[in-house]
């Protein structure tokens, strides 16, 4: 089997497409990568890409990226070359071409028009590879949006103790993970030692067997896991989920709805002993700044992970405040940390910051007695 790696995922500032539509024409495979034989000669040789069925549909680029080439040749008529990273992927057997040598593209933009079928041959730094491999990847990243339950390979059958909780855990991450990952970066929560030592152990055991990088590494699969390494993944997320709900009890007193009181009690009962959650109170000084609004943050994105959107939570409200749209480049910036929750809150729900910001001073007065 191929061995891939990390360099080879492809980064896409405008997200991610397939070559065409489904609903324009449903792919079906003609011809594959490889030693194939002639369909109509019976003779073996090789084929140098993927050849789908076509109909006429729209072309588009696949990610962000840079017209390399326009042409005919005998084998594949017209053609439109598009580099996309390290990659380079040819488009086959094109009637109208609608960019120009050297033009700019983003996903989803159209550049060509396909005959009766389409020819795909795909070269990372110049060696070919099979383009089922690179257009899985691509699918991959488009679906993307999916946080809980789908980032694993697709095909990969995982299970995990919370596969009935999965789309629950989905919202409650939509609103919280934010704050989880802000509380981890700054060290205001940690996580148990157990769950620590299982995550060392469970990735040193995968790169010893060689678990990592069977296949293309995408969006929601970076380490390129194939099927086999299945009962990995789902160890992983158990471990992961089971932190992030250990941290929704301990810090907002948040549970799943499907748990009876006893499983609460449990929970709040080992985050306790396992001292998951930093003691606010530790070291203890009379501060007036230290008196506080909860306020949560968090972006998301659409099915193709294209459109962004932003979302606000002040004083635990359950509905929270309206949902503002925002450019991808900010919601990368976010998501990496780049602009703090307060920053970003400032940025759009002004007004709401504002009224944040008067409760505070109000308090002060109140407590120094202003």
């Amino acid at each position: 089997m191929k061995r891939y790696s990390q360099e080879m995922f492809l980064q896409s500032e405008s997200g991610y497409c397939m070559p065409y539509s489904a609903e324009e024409c449903d792919p079906k495979p003609l011809l594959g990568f490889g030693e194939q034989k002639d369909p109509k000669t019976g003779k073996t040789f090789f084929h140098h890409g993927l050849d789908l069925t076509a109909n006429g549909a729209k072309l588009l680029a696949m990610a962000t990226g840079k017209v390399s080439g326009l042409g005919n040749d005998p084998v594949h008529q017209g053609y439109v070359k598009v580099r996309y990273g390290h990659y380079e992927v040819e488009y086959g057997h094109v009637e109208e071409v609608y960019a120009g040598f050297g033009m700019d593209v983003t996903a989803g933009q159209p550049i060509a028009l396909s005959g009766q079928m389409l020819h795909i041959g795909v070269r990372f730094n110049g060696e070919e590879i099979d383009p089922v491999e690179f257009l899985g990847m691509i699918y991959s990243n488009a679906m993307s949006s999916s946080m809980v339950g789908s980032d694993a390979p697709e095909g990969m059958k995982v299970q995990t103790d919370y596969d009935k909780d999965l789309d629950e855990i989905g919202r409650l991450m939509v609103r919280y993970l934010p704050s989880y990952m802000d509380e981890l970066r700054t060290g205001a929560y940690k996580p148990t030692a157990q769950t620590e030592d299982a995550l060392k152990n469970i990735l040193v055991q995968g790169a010893r067997k060689n678990y990592y990088f069977e296949c293309l590494p995408s969006v929601t699969n970076p380490l390129g896991l194939s099927d086999r390494s299945a009962l990995l993944v789902g160890i992983v997320q158990n471990l992961i989920i089971g932190d992030f709900l250990n941290y929704l009890a301990v810090r907002h007193t948040v549970f799943l709805s499907s748990w009876d009181e006893s499983q609460k009690k449990k929970m709040l009962n080992e985050a306790s002993d396992n001292s998951g959650f930093i003691d606010p109170l530790k070291d203890f000084r009379i501060d007036v700044r230290s008196f506080d609004v909860p306020r949560v943050a968090s972006v998301y994105p659409d099915n193709a992970g294209i459109r962004w959107w932003t979302k606000a939570w002040f004083n635990n409200r359950e509905k929270g405040e309206d949902v503002i749209e925002i450019s991808r480049e900010m919601a990368i910036k976010f998501i990496q940390g780049e602009i703090s929750k307060d920053a970003w809150l400032e940025r759009y729900y002004p007004k709401q910051m504002s009224i944040y910001h008067n409760a505070i001073e109000m308090t002060r007065k109140q407590l120094l007695g202003l």
